[in-house]
Formats: structure tokens, C-alpha cells, sequence
């Protein structure tokens, strides 16, 4: 069973007596919780629903819940978020738990639906998943397939009222990455993607590749390694001009810092890793970072020694309170930055 079917079950209140969703897709997680959230009677959900850490919860707290009877509604819905027994995880649970609880899902009455949401991997060989799977339904959140892919941007664009034509769309899948091997993106970041392209363009006016490549993701982190880059080289104007370019295109300054400080990070990580001689492409694989990234990052570590970036990092943490609390504004705290370390002395 896909995902879609999943989801239109649930719609028509067709329940399995348990899931188990769980992988790096954090949206479609959420999605489904909130799928299932939406099959309760409103103005009963507080008596029906249980959501539950699963990192800090008892036995007996999940057997309660599971064992109490929905109260003015046909089901009761039980969410355990990360479940440790999930992941291979005995911190609060002995051996004992573990296989009083599988024995206690073969008891699981009509009228609950118990749902494991894990945020990641979990153990396929505990048998607890392979009791989940046996009884109910166990789905890997992965990255959504390219069909699915293009149907959902396009879905997300429509709801905004703008105007995107195919081939646009495909446009803006392939910058942004997502269905590479070595992405990071989710969902989530590709609809604050389009959120952004939406409310630059507005309400029924047409989305081009033009707008795509101004405002992608792919550019403001070529514009972070350009202007890191020019930060180490002391080109202060340089450093200026596309700072006030990125300004200008309406990045945010606390997002800028947010970029800068991911990349030094990975600097300082490529470069112990190159100290103990692995080569480019396998420190790419090491940090699950895209090879061009860790290519920059191995460059820069020249430009920058890590006493300079542990400083620059701690000025951001400084500068992001001081926004946060009124004390600078934003475009001086960031101008700051680069007049202060265009003119520093590397270490």
C-alpha cells in the first residue's frame, strides 16, 4: 500500500489497528499524524487522542492509554513519537516489557488505532516492528518518487495562486536537488522554497526560471561560498556587494548567519578529517555532504585557520541575541561581520 492510499483510508475512516511511519521525510510523518488527528470528532479530540513521547514514557502509560475506550467517538487514537524499543533502545524498558507489550498488541480493542511515529531508521530485525508489520501497516517516509514529487510542487504552487507551467516546475525540481543521492532536502525545505518564489511573484501573476534561479537555494549557497571566499581573501567590497545583493533579494540577515555558521562548521570538519588523510570524496561521503561542498570546504580551510571561525561563530551567537532582543539591527550586525573579519589577521 502507498502513502496516498494510507492517507484516503484514513479519509473514508478505514483503520488498521496499528502503524508504524517512520524515515527522514519528516513532512510526510507529520502529514499523517495530522491525518488521523482529522478523523476524530472536534469536539472530542482531548479525550480521544494521546500523543506520547515515546523517548520518555512507561510501560503502563502505554498500556493505559491503549486499553482506555474512546468517550463520544467511534476511535481512539494513540500516537507514540520515537519509540526507543523502535530504534534498538532499552533505556527505560527491560527485556520483559518489550515482550509483554508485543503480546499485549495482539489485544489491541476495535476501537484504538495506535500509530509508532519514529523520526528516522528503526530496527526492522526487533520484534516489535515485525509485530507492527504483521498487524497493521509499516511505511518507510523515503523522498517521494518523481511522479508524486512533480504532482505535489505543483499541488503547492496552485494552493499559493500563482501561475507555473510544467516545465517550470521541472525546472525548479532540478535545482533544487532533492531526488539527489546526497541531498539533505525534504519536503519541508522545498515548500519554504516555494512559499518564498510565491510571495515574490504574487497572487496570479507567473512564475519563470529567471525568478527560480534568482531566488533558489542553490544560489544563496553560492553566494555564502562566494562571500566566505571573499571574506578570506580581505576583499572587503567584494564581501559588501554580494552581501547587499543577497539583502536585496530578500534573505533574511539571522538566515545568512544560520549559512555561514553551517559552513564553517563543515570547514572545521573537512579539515581534521583532511589532517588525517582522507581525500575529498571520501570526506563527502563521511559528512553526507555533496561532494561540491566538501570541495569549497577543503579550500577554504586555507583561508581560515579554526581559532578565526570559532570566533566568527561565537560573534554570530552574540549578534543573533542582540537582533533577537532588539540591541543592533540586523543589516549593521552582518556589516559588522564582514568589516571586522575582512580586516582581521588570519591565525
Amino acid at each position: 500500500m502507498n502513502y496516498k492510499d494510507i492517507i484516503n483510508n484514513l479519509k473514508n475512516k478505514n483503520f488498521e489497528n496499528m502503524y508504524l511511519f517512520y524515515g527522514r521525510e519528516y513532512y510526510l510523518i507529520e502529514n499523517a499524524i495530522k491525518s488521523f488527528k482529522d478523523t476524530l470528532n472536534e469536539g472530542m479530540v482531548d479525550f480521544n487522542l494521546d500523543v506520547i513521547d515515546g523517548k520518555e514514557t512507561m510501560l503502563d502509560q502505554v498500556i493505559s492509554s491503549i486499553e482506555t475506550l474512546p468517550f463520544m467517538d467511534d476511535k481512539k487514537i494513540v500516537i507514540i513519537k520515537d519509540f526507543e524499543l523502535l530504534k534498538g533502545k532499552k533505556k527505560n524498558f527491560s527485556d520483559s516489557d518489550e515482550k509483554y507489550l508485543i503480546e499485549h498488541l495482539d489485544n489491541i480493542p476495535e476501537s484504538t488505532v495506535v500509530v509508532f511515529a519514529v523520526y528516522g531508521d528503526v530496527d526492522k530485525r526487533k520484534s516489535l516492528v515485525k509485530k507492527i508489520d504483521k498487524k497493521g501497516i509499516v511505511f518507510n517516509c523515503d523522498k517521494l518518487s518523481d511522479m508524486d514529487l512533480f504532482k505535489w510542487v505543483k499541488k503547492k504552487f496552485e494552493l499559493n495562486r500563482v501561475v507555473v507551467e510544467n516545465p517550470q516546475i521541472m525546472y525548479f525540481i532540478d535545482q533544487e536537488g532533492y531526488r539527489d543521492k546526497s541531498s539533505e532536502k525534504t519536503l519541508s525545505d522545498l515548500e519554504n522554497e516555494i512559499n518564498k518564489i510565491s510571495s515574490f511573484v504574487g497572487k496570479e501573476n507567473k512564475v519563470t526560471n529567471d525568478i527560480i534561479d534568482k531566488l533558489s537555494q542553490k544560489k544563496v549557497e553560492n553566494d555564502i561560498f562566494k562571500l566566505i571566499d571573499y571574506i578570506g581573501e580581505k576583499k572587503s567590497s567584494d564581501s559588501m556587494k554580494i552581501l547587499n545583493d543577497m539583502l536585496q533579494e530578500g534573505e533574511s540577515v539571522l538566515g545568512i548567519f544560520a549559512m555561514i555558521a553551517k559552513q564553517f562548521k563543515i570547514v572545521m570538519q573537512v579539515r581534521q578529517l583532511s589532517i588525517d588523510g582522507y581525500s575529498a570524496k571520501i570526506i563527502a561521503e563521511k559528512l553526507k555532504i555533496h561532494p561540491f561542498v566538501a570541495g569549497k570546504a577543503l579550500k577554504q580551510t586555507k583561508n581560515f585557520s579554526d581559532d578565526i571561525i570559532v570566533d566568527m561563530l561565537n560573534y554570530i551567537l552574540e549578534s543573533d541575541y542582540k537582533i533577537k532582543n532588539g540591541l543592533i539591527r540586523e543589516n549593521l550586525a552582518v556589516e559588522m561581520l564582514v568589516g571586522k573579519y575582512c580586516n582581521s589577521k588570519i591565525i
